[in-house]
């Protein structure tokens, strides 16, 4: 905590309660989770450089400029920038709320015409063979999952998680291999 007030300009305190929440976002979770969120890993370990235009330092400058009125009208978040660009895009898209940029669900792999490959990976007989996880639990996640009805974000991650390591380790560890 020492470390962030020391960094911070002396004005600070005077700020508008929006820059002050800008500033301190930009500076604990900007490096750390928009960027990787948008593909910085991916790119990278391909050795490319993404270009982000909202990142580019001229464009954080002139947003500095931009007074908190026209940045964040009630809930409305982008406000400026949905007004400069509405005569551009549908009505529908130009005044939906914002959308949360999330990870595949539960969904996208249970509610599909055919999931036997899904219920296979994941069978007991499987989990056996692989070793990584409880068969019981992960048993009673996918009961939980085939129920239907949304799932905390804790059994979604699970889900996913064990359904993900399931598919590498029958792609490439897997002595006979379903995929």
């Amino acid at each position: 905590m020492e470390e962030l007030k020391a960094g911070m300009p002396d004005t600070f305190s005077l700020w508008h309660p929006l820059h002050q929440a800008q500033f301190l976002e930009t500076r604990l979770l900007l490096s750390e989770y928009l960027l990787s969120s948008q593909g910085e890993r991916m790119t990278m370990g391909h050795s490319i450089e993404g270009r982000y235009p909202f990142l580019d330092p001229k464009v954080i400058s002139l947003s500095t400029r931009v007074p908190p009125r026209l940045k964040l009208r009630g809930l409305n978040e982008k406000y400026i920038l949905r007004k400069a660009f509405e005569r551009l895009l549908p009505v529908e898209i130009a005044s939906r709320p914002k959308r949360p940029y999330l990870a595949p669900n539960k969904e996208s792999f249970l509610d599909r015409p055919d999931i036997s490959l899904v219920y296979e990976i994941l069978s007991p007989n499987r989990l056996s063979k692989s070793g990584y996880f409880d068969v019981s639990r992960v048993g009673k996640l996918l009961n939980k999952c085939a129920k239907g009805g949304q799932l905390g974000f804790r059994d979604n991650a699970g889900f996913l998680g064990i359904l993900s390591t399931q598919i590498l380790w029958e792609k490439f560890l897997a002595k006979e291999p379903l995929l």
